[in-house]
């Protein structure tokens, strides 16, 4: 059986084929359903170190699954994978990293699975900046025999808890009458108008919101020609929240808030809700402190903030409702005016500071799969503290 220091010497040995990777990614960024290159390479990778792989897995073209170890396992550990990039920015959010460590620790583990009488799952997860590939997969049950899910994320604090707000994902086309703009405007209504309206409604409405919400939104179509009055606008808008049932409430609010511009304006409105509704994660502090301790052991110090500040959202937290999950940080820099979907970011995630993230990553993912094939009072703890919450 593999000790902790040779798992951590396995990551080392590996490390030439894992920076290769992160940086091949990088310099190839896909968006959402579309990774289908960065899925060739780490498959191919995978499979070249003895992984059977399923393609195409959830009904999704871009997600896979990789698996190894025995057939009755004490423990079923998912390492989940994102690879998708975000429009002009690349990999700013450092999905490149993610991807590699999580490859990388399930590399680390492969030769001595049978040892330790566990079993590896690599989880390709599509689109998690848009779409919620990771809600599909919940829903094609490619959970529903795993024991935890585990993923570090870049950042530029390490962390062990961080929860994520729940959110929806909005679409509001408004369909107006053109007419000219000098000549006759008064034979037209102006579906530019109501978009505009409609984020001045929104801005009033934050002021009886909790702290916690928030409310962002991009004009997508505002017309053709400044000379025609817009007859269609379109704007898209993500809302959030801590928990379901208030986005459920802020949703409706919202809703009313476009219904009243249209109505303010004469136009009429479409409004459609985009991809799958991300929840909040839940976070395992059982699971979290494994792998502090081996996080810590590795050399690295921990900074923890309120798990409630400076949040984002995350189909991670859909994951989390179904199965034990953890999904910590790892400081990619020191600077903390450097943050995700930054450009800044983006260049850190494709450097010397990514590579180190993305091993100092995948030696703690491993070393904490260790401790849940070989402590069944620790798995028992981790599953225990998910069924009561």
């Amino acid at each position: 059986m593999q000790s902790k220091d040779e798992i951590v010497t396995a990551v080392d040995r590996l490390s030439s084929e894992l920076i290769a990777t992160s940086r091949f990614l990088h310099l190839h960024p896909e968006l959402a359903y579309e990774e289908r290159e960065s899925v060739q390479h780490l498959t191919s990778l995978l499979g070249a170190h003895g992984f059977e792989v399923i393609e195409g897995v959830g009904g999704l073209s871009t997600a896979f699954v990789a698996s190894a170890g025995v057939d009755h396992p004490s423990a079923t550990i998912a390492f989940l994978a994102e690879y998708d990039a975000l429009p002009s920015l690349g990999h700013a959010c450092g999905h490149n990293l993610i991807a590699t460590s999580s490859i990388g620790a399930a590399l680390a583990l492969q030769p001595s699975l049978s040892a330790l009488g566990g079993r590896v799952l690599v989880i390709g997860c599509p689109a998690e900046e848009k779409g919620g590939g990771k809600i599909t997969l919940v829903k094609a049950g490619l959970f529903a025999n795993v024991n935890a899910a585990l993923l570090v994320h870049p950042s530029n604090r390490t962390e062990i808890f961080k929860n994520a707000l729940a959110m929806r994902a909005l679409r509001v086309e408004f369909f107006g009458k053109a007419s000219h703009a000098a000549a006759a405007p008064h034979l037209g209504i102006n579906a530019l108008d109501a978009v505009v309206l409609s984020f001045t409604n929104l801005n009033a409405l934050r002021q009886q919101l909790r702290e916690d919400v928030r409310i962002h939104g991009i004009i997508t179509d505002g017309g053709l020609a400044p000379n025609i009055i817009p007859d269609y606008a379109a704007a898209r808008f993500c809302i959030r929240a801590l928990d379901l049932e208030y986005l459920h409430d802020l949703q409706r609010r919202v809703v009313a808030c476009f219904e009243a511009a249209a109505q303010a304006t004469g136009a009429t409105v479409a409004i459609h809700e985009e991809g799958e509704e991300y929840h909040p994660m839940q976070c395992n502090q059982a699971l979290g402190t494994l792998f502090r301790v081996n996080l810590e052991a590795l050399g690295e110090r921990v900074e923890q903030t309120p798990e409630d500040q400076d949040l984002g959202s995350t189909d991670v937290g859909n994951v989390s409702q179904v199965v034990p999950t953890l999904q910590p940080t790892i400081a990619l820099t020191d600077r903390l005016n450097v943050v995700c979907h930054s450009t800044a970011f983006a260049e850190a995630a494709g450097g010397p500071s990514g590579d180190r993230a993305m091993l100092l990553a995948a030696k703690a993912l491993a070393m904490t799969a260790v401790d849940l094939f070989t402590d069944p009072a620790a798995l028992r703890q981790v599953q225990e503290e998910f069924r009561l919450a």
